[in-house]
Parts: C-alpha cells; structure tokens; sequence
C-alpha cells in the first residue's frame, strides 16, 4: 500500500512543476498536462509533449469553444519553448480546447487531434460546501503550473518591546521564560514554578524536585509514542500544557494510499503532585505549530497545514478539510465542519492557518473555539489585544526556454510582499479584523509590534547577496485597522535585517553586510517615523535585548573581511560570538559602550536564534546563555575546545564575565556531545540550574560553586 506524507507547500509546488498534472486528448498515452479550472483573469496553461506550430493559433487548428460547443473569441499564445498553449481573456465558463492533427510538429508518433475541457471560474470568496474546496484547490493546482502559485515559509519564532522585556526579566524567587510580551506566556522546552523543574528530554516530560540544590532528583518521567515530538511547555498554576506533533495514518477510500496527518496536540497534566502527573484532557488541530500564547486564563493556538490537494490529479477523493481532536468528545481525529473554514480576502494559498482558543478555568468542561482560514501564515506576533499574523506573499515567473531544465527542478521567487492578518481577541473569541500588505519580507517576530494602537513591522525587500544585490530594508507604521499611516524606506541599500527591537516610542534595526549599521528609529509620530542616527561596527548582532531605555545588550558574532585567493574579491566570515552593550541615550550617536568575543570561528549559542535561550536576573545584572567553544585552526578547520555556558554582568557601566561554565573538551575530542550540550539556565532563589539532554547541574547562584548533578540516563 502506498502511504503519502503531508508535503510543505515549497515541496509540493515544486512537484507539480516536474510531475504531469492530467491526461488529455482521446488516446490513452499522456499528449499535454493541464488543470481542469482555472481563476477568472488568468491564464489557461497546457502543455504538451510535442512541440507546437505558431501558425496553428490562428490558421484554426487550435480553437476553443464554450459549453454549447460554439467557438469563442480567446487570445491564444505559445510559451517560450513553444510546448505549452496558453489561453487568455476568458469569462467565467466551461470551455474545451482543441488541437487538431497537424497542429503540432511531427515529432512524434501521437500527433492525433487533442482535446480538454477547462473551467474558468470565480474566485472563491467563501466556503459553503467541499465542493467549494475542490474548485479552490483545483484553481490553485493550475495557477502554481503556470508559475502564479505562492509559497510560504515556515514560522519562525525569535525578537521583542521595551516594557515588555523588562517585565519579562522582571526579578522573583525563580527565572521565567524570556517571553516577548509582559504577561504573554510563550512556552518553552524548559519551565519552572519555582521548586520543581519540568524538561523536555529526547522525547520525554522529565520533572526534577530542585527543593534542595544540593541533592536535585528526578521524580517523574512521562514518555510519549513514538509517533509524537514534543515541542514546548506552558505552566498555568497546577496546570502542565504539553505541546507536541503526532501523526496519524489514515486509508483514502477506493485507492492505494494511506494519508499521513501531522497534527499539533495539547496535553493538559495536573501537576498539583509534580511526582505523579494526571493527564485530563488532550486537544489538537492540523498541522505545525506557528504558536502558542497564553494570556490570563486562555490559551491560544495557531497551526499552518496544507492538504494533498495534488492528488486530485489522480482521482483521488482527499480530505482537503484540516483535521481537529478533543479527547473530551472524540477517539481520532475528525475534518472540521465546513462552516467553521473561511478564506484570507483575495487568497489563492494552497494552506490553512488554524487559530484555536480555550478557557482553561474550567478544563474539563469548556469548548475550545476554533476557527480556520485558507491562506498561509509564516509568523506570529501577538499584543494584549490582537494576534497578527503574517506571509509572505511569492510571484513565480513561467519557466523561460533558456533556462527550462534547471526551473523544472528548482523555483526562483520573482519578488515577496508580506501579507499582515489581523486577530481581535476577547476571551476565546478571535475575529479577522484588518488585512494589509507592505514591500519586502520580515525576519521573525521581533520585527512586529503593537504600541498605543498602531502596528509596526520592519521588512527586507530584495536579495542582499550575489553580484545583483538589490536589497533595501523598510519600516511601516499602520492604524489599527491596518491602513498604512507612516513608513520609512530604502534603509542600508544593499543589506539586510539581521535584527530589530521596539522600544516604546524608538526602534532599532540591525542590518548587515560587510559591517553592522544600528539604526535609532523616532516613531513617536506614526506619520512620520524618523532616522535619528546610525552606528556602523564590525560584526552583527542577530538578537537584541533591553538593558533599560537608554541601553541595548547585542548578542551575535564578530566578523572580518577576507580576500578570496582565486577571484581577489572580499567576502566575510563570521569569528566568535559577540556580546556588546550599546548606549543610545544620544539617540543620534548610539556608541558601541562595551564588547565581549566568546571563542572563535565557529563558536555558537542557542539564543543567537532562540531568545528563549536568554537567562536574565534583573536584579543581579546577570544575563547567561549557553556557549559552545570553537577556535579557528585555518581556513578549512576549527578545533572543538568545549561546551556548556557562561554568565555575564551587564549594566550601564560595561559587561563583565562572572561565571564560566564551560566543559573543557577532552585530548582527543573533536566535536561536541550534542546530548551535553546546555539548552537551558534557569535560577531558583539563591541557585542556578543548566539543563542538558543528559541531566541538570545545579551551582551556586553567587559563587557558581557546582552543588550537585542529576543524570537523566534510564
């Protein structure tokens, strides 16, 4: 039996670009590929085996008629490589197109008369029945084979505000996540409430009684199937929320297939008793997570899936609604009712973004609200009012005769926009209020943000690398109901972001290059943002985070420009890691103030992607993080010289290094042991914690004297 997993949409527009999509013509053996419906205003596209005469578009062997089999005045044209004829300026309808015998070269030996039927249709505004879906689907299938389709990346998470990042460093008896918002939990591989320490090990819930640093035990471990990855934690009081991915398999009626569902579920374990987990309810819905936030008592959830809708082409019968799960009322998962699937206005995305929301005062009893939409969504950024969500929004050109065979196996972007949705939430009720887009593609969360009403959001436009490097780097302001207010563009022409934080009324935008220019942005008025100053250092810091309004700590790395032997042109390697403090009180000279190197060539930290990886202690200045040390040996070769993590003091006055602790690496070893290498730091009162794969370290929170270790080896 043949099994189909569930394909990325990159994947799958580039299949359909190798792959014939449909039989056509009267003989059994494959003469052109085409998709049966199309959007009204673009083109019909069908391409064939053989080549075919120019001639033939207007000496009537190529003709087009309409249902009644009268034939119509359609614009006709050939593709580059003429094996394709594409058909323009048809109303909504159906249609037949035909070739008749000589029409083509004399090729090949199946130069018969061909015909297909085609529908131009509508674009489908609102979803009232699958059969609505099937003619989405269908549409999308032809718009991407002629090279209109659009792709969406994954979502990342990573960047942040400025009261929102002191509060959420704000000092306790224990650490917190490092979240973006104040009072918006995230969810992180890695949690505590302040006694015991709940971990995501190789596939495990592992709880650690940390009560007595000096003597940390393991006192539960919840193993999951196989078939299910855990991906986050959220702690709400007595309540564990597990996140994770899980598959399942489902038989397509009247053929040879089985259907791989991937969906993101939600375990809810009491863990009043930290030693004895009770799970009471598991929720889920298709696809990846984008995110998950929780506010108050209401925990939010976002997915992006796509379905195999490419197996229309093959007659399959596929589900192409995506799939919910509550433990409460279901034993599988099942296809969300129709009514509750809407459409992204004026989307042609072969995806669902699936937002759910759940009361979890009363877990037992209360329903989870969910909603889906058709169209991708590639980020997410959340206020206490409102989810955004974003995509970018990609143009494909039809393939060119010169470059056939390599756009058969790749797909080059002609240009991205980002699409900007809009969530108004109260409780679990999540609205789509506002829709926009803007020039250029944003780099994570970190470039988005809500401040007194008006949305801002930081975009690359371009490429920043290659001999045609085009890139420029904007700032757009919008109202609350997204219409655009203010922008500043054309930043660092050439470059860029590498990184971006909101700060009340200022912003600050990293981008790089060959140096690392730090832009002061006034957005006080929205109307009007403006450059204030500009600061240009070696290196490049790829997170940022807010000391206090007058100063910003950058983590990333150190460069140098070298010069290649062969070409005698420059390029730029990043060396060690960077730690620097920057002063913008003169918000039109921001200086570099202090600056650590950690390691050399090849040295790398999670937080350099991951801010969650950030251990912050306000009122001690302490901010630490994982490290794993490389030194360069030559061009070619870096020596392995240790791992685990360090902790820095930062204030005003400058950085300074207060606890290293890095493993060395042994005589002989060349790389790390990924299942040592620290993944988290946290504190509890007067005690630091870093957690491994392997097991927890437990020091002293002032003299960083190691009290004890527990391993998580069965």
């Amino acid at each position: 039996m043949k099994k189909i997993r569930a394909i990325g949409t990159l994947f799958a527009v580039a299949i359909l670009l190798i792959t014939a999509i449909a039989l056509f013509g009267n003989e059994k053996t494959a003469a052109a590929s085409t998709a049966t419906a199309v959007l009204e205003g673009k083109p019909f596209y069908a391409e064939f085996s053989e080549i075919i005469e120019a001639a033939s578009l207007t000496n009537g062997k190529v003709y087009v008629t309409d249902a009644a089999g009268k034939k119509v005045d359609a614009r006709l044209t050939l593709n580059e490589t003429s094996d394709a004829i594409i058909v323009w300026d048809l109303s909504p309808g159906q249609y037949t197109l035909y070739v008749e015998k000589g029409a083509s070269k004399k090729l090949t030996f199946n130069n018969k008369k061909k015909s297909v039927k085609f529908n131009v249709v509508k674009a489908v505004e609102q979803i009232k029945s699958t059969k609505d879906l099937v003619t989405y689907f269908e549409t999308v299938l032809n718009n991407q084979n002629f090279g209109y389709g659009r792709v969406q990346n994954e979502m990342m998470e990573t960047s942040e505000s400025v009261a929102d990042s002191a509060a959420s460093g704000k000092s306790s008896d224990h650490s917190t996540t490092n979240n973006q918002v104040e009072g918006i939990e995230e969810g992180d591989i890695v949690v505590t409430d302040g006694r015991y320490i709940y971990a995501i090990v190789e596939n495990e819930l592992v709880i650690t009684d940390a009560k007595n640093p000096k003597n940390i035990k393991v006192v539960a471990k919840k193993a999951f199937k196989d078939n299910q990855y855990l991906t986050k934690l959220i702690l709400h009081n007595s309540l564990l929320i597990v996140a994770y991915d899980s598959y399942e398999e489902r038989p397509l009626e009247g053929k040879d297939y089985m259907q791989s569902i991937s969906l993101s579920k939600f375990a809810f374990f009491d863990v009043e008793n930290a030693d004895s987990p009770k799970l009471l309810r598991e929720i889920g819905q298709e696809g990846h997570i984008a995110g998950i936030r929780k506010q108050g008592d209401v925990l939010y959830m976002v997915t992006n899936s796509s379905p195999n809708y490419w197996l229309l082409r093959e007659g399959v019968d596929v589900e192409l609604r995506p799939y919910t799960y509550d433990s409460n009322s279901q034993n599988t998962s099942e296809p969300m009712p129709i009514e509750k699937i809407s459409i992204f206005p004026g989307n042609t995305e072969p995806n669902y973004t699936t937002l759910s929301a759940i009361d979890l005062k009363d877990l037992a009893k209360n329903e989870v609200k969910t909603e889906s939409y058709l169209g991708s969504g590639s980020q997410l950024y959340m206020s206490q009012k409102a989810i955004y969500v974003t995509a970018p929004k990609y143009d494909y050109a039809a393939p060119a005769a010169s470059n056939r065979a390599m756009t058969d196996m790749m797909i080059m972007p002609a240009a991205s926009n980002t699409q900007i949705y809009k969530f108004a939430i109260d409780q679990t009720a999540i609205k789509l209020v506002g829709q926009a887009e803007v020039k250029g593609t944003t780099l994570n969360q970190f470039s988005m943000d809500e401040y007194e009403g008006y949305f801002r959001i930081a975009t690359t436009e371009g490429f920043a690398w290659g001999r045609n490097a085009d890139s420029k780097n904007h700032l757009f302001i919008l109202d609350s109901n997204l219409k655009q207010v203010g922008a500043l563009t054309d930043l660092a022409r050439g470059e860029r972001i590498f990184s971006a934080r909101f700060m009340g009324d200022k912003a600050y935008i990293v981008t790089f290059k060959e140096v690392d220019p730090l832009f002061v942005i006034d957005v006080a008025n929205p109307a009007k943002p403006k450059l204030l100053g500009e600061l240009k250092i070696p290196g490049f810091s790829n997170y940022l985070h807010p000391l206090d309004d007058k100063h910003l700590i950058g983590i990333g790395y150190d460069t140098e420009i070298r010069m290649n032997e062969y070409s005698k042109e420059p390029f730029v390697i990043t060396k060690g890691m960077k730690l620097a403090l920057f002063d913008v009180s003169d918000l039109a000279n921001p200086k570099e103030k202090s600056a650590v190197i950690i390691g050399g060539r090849g040295t790398y930290s999670d937080v350099q992607y991951d801010h969650k990886a950030l251990l912050r202690h306000v009122e001690k200045g302490y901010y630490g993080f994982p490290v794993t040390l490389y030194e360069e040996k030559n061009a070619n070769e870096m020596i392995y010289k240790g791992t685990g993590s360090q902790v820095y003091e930062v204030t005003t006055k400058g950085i300074k290094l207060k606890a290293d602790l890095i493993e060395p690496a042994q005589a002989t070893q060349m790389y790390e042991e990924w299942d040592k290498t620290v993944r988290r730091m946290i504190y509890i009162d007067n005690s630091l914690y870093t957690i491994s794969q392997s097991g927890i370290v437990s020091y002293d929170l002032n003299t960083f004297e190691k009290l004890s270790k527990v391993n998580f080896a069965k």
